[in-house]
């Protein structure tokens, strides 16, 4: 029994050692070389998105944050998407320059309004 438990391990020791050994004899990778330049020159920079106004949404705090309220504040603001943030709810931290952010409180009533 310790005899093949012995050779087992012994044959599993070689493979591994022969992989490890195998790897350490390739050829090193050459740097890519650089990619040529499209024929159309360089490209142009996507067109800048128009970051939304929190100060001219500023119109719809205190009210209820409803399907009106949001659609208001969305076409105030010249944003392209609205997010209504309820209390103690978790939130994604990435910043979207070109949406509209309506905190409410308890009560479903806008208290805030930023960017982001």
């Amino acid at each position: 029994m310790q005899r093949t438990l012995s050779l087992a391990i012994l044959s599993g020791v070689a493979i591994i050692t022969a992989g490890c050994t195998a790897s350490n004899r390739a050829e090193p990778v050459p740097p890519p070389q650089s990619l040529p330049m499209p024929v159309g020159g360089p490209s142009m920079p996507a067109p800048e998105l128009e970051a939304c106004n929190a100060n001219a949404a500023r119109v719809v705090l205190g009210r209820i944050a409803n399907v009106e309220a949001t659609e208001a504040a969305k076409a105030a603001s010249g944003a392209e998407d609205v997010r209504v943030l309820y209390p103690n709810q978790p939130i994604t931290q990435e910043f979207v320059e070109t949406r509209l952010n309506l905190e409410t409180d308890a009560e479903n009533r806008i208290v805030k309004v930023r960017c982001g």
